[in-house]
């Protein structure tokens, strides 16, 4: 299995792909560094942002983002031997389909966490700077890190669903348009700060930035966290298993 995914991870060495993961990390750290500027107050006096409410900044970036971003990466990874016409020598070898389309799963797991790590690298940087200097807390800085990777681990749950799409139209623009749609989307359940807006499948990443952001949203346990995330898991699963049963009975010719 990893052999299979060293050499997925290895034709994307001299694409374009990568752009779509420094976007998301330049915009996120460009926000965190906006967001750190000092500002100076209705009553004149200059204050600066706190490492909870950068965290938070970064984090709606991360999210609003990332629907767009994570299915234009999986639909073209899923769909390139199509659009390549590679499909056919890729069916042919002696590997099961089913070993081929995990690889790319989880190559695409790999480029999600890589942008989520690349576009927390700031702010993760300014709360190392805050704690030494005794301008925040430890605990905070371990609750964003925490936010981030919960983030992250939510994000995956969308991506076979994204990959789906990009199979059967054997192309990277249903899953683009997707992407566009989820992304808008989730732009304005994120203005509206509702708690309500974690069902949408897409804005639960959400839910763990919304928590660690107490007091630019709602307060108060969200009573729709376990529905979110059950919708989110029957989606994962549902959309995993007709990937896989897709992938296997896939003629030898599509994409030809």
């Amino acid at each position: 299995m990893f052999d299979i995914y060293k050499c997925e991870m290895l034709k994307l060495k001299n694409t374009k792909l990568y752009w779509a993961i420094c976007l998301p990390a330049v915009i996120g750290n460009l926000v965190s560094i906006m967001v750190m500027l000092p500002k100076i107050t209705t009553s004149g006096e200059v204050a600066s942002a706190n490492l909870q409410e950068i965290f938070y900044r970064q984090g709606n970036v991360l999210t609003i983002l990332g629907p767009f971003m994570f299915a234009l990466i999986s639909g073209y990874i899923i769909s390139r031997e199509y659009s390549d016409r590679t499909i056919n020598q890729l069916f042919t070898y002696p590997i099961s389909r089913s070993s081929i389309f995990t690889a790319k799963l989880c190559v695409i797991f790999t480029m999600i966490f890589l942008t989520s790590a690349l576009s927390s690298v700031t702010v993760i940087f300014l709360g190392i700077v805050k704690v030494l200097t005794g301008a925040a807390s430890f605990n905070m800085l371990i609750d964003g890190i925490r936010m981030n990777i919960l983030t992250c681990l939510l994000s995956f749950g969308t991506v076979p669903l994204a990959a789906a799409i990009s199979m059967v139209g054997k192309s990277v623009i249903p899953s683009m348009v997707l992407g566009t749609f989820a992304s808008l989307v989730t732009l304005f359940l994120e203005i509206g700060h509702g708690m309500g807006s974690i069902l949408f499948p897409w804005t639960t990443p959400y839910l763990p930035v919304r928590e660690f952001g107490e007091g630019f949203a709602e307060i108060g346990q969200n009573p729709y966290t376990m529905i979110a995330i059950i919708i989110l898991v029957v989606i994962f699963l549902i959309s995993l298993a007709f990937c896989q049963i897709y992938y296997r009975k896939s003629e030898v010719h599509s994409g030809s």
